[in-house]
């Protein structure tokens, strides 16, 4: 039953998809942060003589944002898209990758072309859901009349799982919220919705 194994393929991978740069991305931190900590404590016992609670997690932090900084530009960024290149030619490793990147960059990765422009309402029949403005291209019907239409994001699940639905600009009510705050109120699962929205 060649549908069912493929249905079942597919599902697997999507799993895949979901769960493993969730988990990777923890992984990370939690590495990352342990390491930090275990230097952080003995260099503050030796220096300050006592211990500061939190520091190892001020520093994670801090070296998150420097790396940020450094492989933003220069020659850095050179190194990184060489990485780039390699991992993406990788079976598997290059698409679990890819998808690690470009979720990641959607929620602030200002220089890319996969980030999360803004944050909408999207009206689909029958309701109006929160989304994410992706892109943005003309499209021409048969009879030759021409529409700007909007590429939107529309989280189903959770931030990691959604579908992307075409939509004239009509059909997208602006506001005035900032993609922090669409992700903030999708992740409270509405409980941090301001008092007033505005339609920009």
């Amino acid at each position: 039953m060649p549908g069912v194994a493929t249905r079942l393929r597919n599902t697997f991978i999507g799993g895949l998809v979901v769960l493993v740069p969730i988990v990777i991305t923890i992984k990370a931190l939690w590495w990352l942060f342990s390491y930090l900590d275990g230097l952080a404590h003995p260099l503050a016992n030796l220096l300050l003589g006592r211990d500061i609670a939190g520091l190892g997690f001020l520093i994670t932090l801090a070296t998150i944002f420097l790396a940020g900084l450094l492989f933003s530009a220069g020659p850095l960024k050179k190194v990184l898209d060489g990485a780039d290149a390699v991992l993406d030619v990788v079976p598997l490793v290059g698409s679990v990758y890819g998808t690690t990147k470009k979720v990641l960059s959607g929620f602030g990765g200002p220089q890319s072309k996969d980030a999360f422009q803004r944050f909408v309402f999207a009206r689909l029949p029958g309701r109006t859901t929160p989304g994410f403005v992706t892109g943005s291209f003309k499209l021409t019907l048969r009879d030759g009349v021409t529409h700007d239409v909007l590429t939107v994001y529309v989280p189903t699940n959770h931030l990691y799982v959604g579908d992307v639905v075409i939509l004239p600009v009509e059909d997208v009510v602006e506001t005035d919220l900032s993609v922090e705050d669409g992700v903030s109120l999708l992740l409270s699962a509405g409980a941090s919705v301001p008092l007033t929205i505005k339609e920009r």
